[in-house]
């Protein structure tokens, strides 16, 4: 059977065993298996990018950016190679904090972070709440790390002139903003993806760990606006293997020769 995206919705059950849940990250064998799914599915959508610009719109141009890998990603979904289909809280198999992601497009592969075009990817309970389950802090809104190791805030999506160039707005608590203010209230955990700098492709995307949401707030940003603030703080026993303010260096290997200082996959 062809795995197919599952929008996901939170059982009665499923949602009591896990409001409060301390989720672990434990690999079994299972795990390892998903890993070398994943390795597979990512070598493949890598061969297609370049495959698939040949490809062009209906007005003609050629296909670039989100356009180009959602149509990776589609057919990567028929050929049933994607990896983690459902959404699901907490950790995903076959992923372990401080992997590397080339694009956006890979988080959705190996799902870690599904909607490639926003950041917050959310799921609805089955009592109609929706929760967030994991953001991509991508630098497009004005998101801080806290000074303290494992703290990040996190602006509120919707109403940014840095990316849609409109007029600005109060954001609303609507969308990813309220499924982060509920995930505080149900007190789930939220997975963290950071962009950051790398010599080989510009960017990577790398996988932060659980962080919990501790705090919303509602302030006047730069453009004088309302916009929802959200402190997380990283869950115990979540630091991943490098810091990253280290890992936003570039080496420099013998005469003039650089290397990013990880990758993964």
């Amino acid at each position: 059977m062809v795995p197919t995206r599952n929008k996901g919705f939170l059982s009665n059950n499923r949602q009591e065993n896990q409001v409060g849940k301390k989720f672990v990250y434990e690999p079994t064998e299972e795990w390892f298996e998903d890993r070398q799914k994943i390795k597979k599915a990512l070598n493949l959508y890598r061969q297609l990018l370049p495959a698939l610009e040949v490809e062009k719109n209906p007005d003609g141009r050629k296909k670039t950016g989100f356009a180009l890998q959602i149509r990776a990603i589609k057919v990567l979904e028929q050929s049933g190679k994607l990896v983690n289909t459902s959404k699901q809280v907490g950790h995903v198999s076959g992923v372990k904090v401080g992997d590397e992601f080339n694009w956006k497009g890979e988080l959705s592969i190996v799902g870690l972070h599904h909607d490639i075009q926003k950041g917050i990817d959310t799921m609805r309970m089955i009592n109609g709440d929706i929760l967030a389950l994991s953001i991509v802090d991508s630098g497009r809104y004005d998101n801080l790390i806290g000074n303290a190791p494992g703290k990040l805030t996190y602006c509120g999506e919707g109403e940014n002139p840095n990316v849609n160039g409109r007029k600005p707005k109060d954001q609303k608590l609507v969308g990813g903003n309220l499924a982060l203010k509920n995930s505080m209230h149900y007190k789930m955990p939220v997975r963290v993806i950071r962009k950051i700098e790398s010599f080989d492709n510009g960017y990577k995307f790398v996988y932060d760990g659980l962080y919990n949401v501790t705090k919303c707030l509602v302030e006047r940003g730069k453009f004088g606006k309302f916009v929802y603030k959200f402190s997380l703080e990283r869950i115990d026993g979540e630091q991943p293997d490098l810091d990253l303010n280290k890992r936003n260096k570039v080496e420099k290997y013998g005469k003039g020769k650089q290397k990013c200082t990880r990758t993964l996959y």
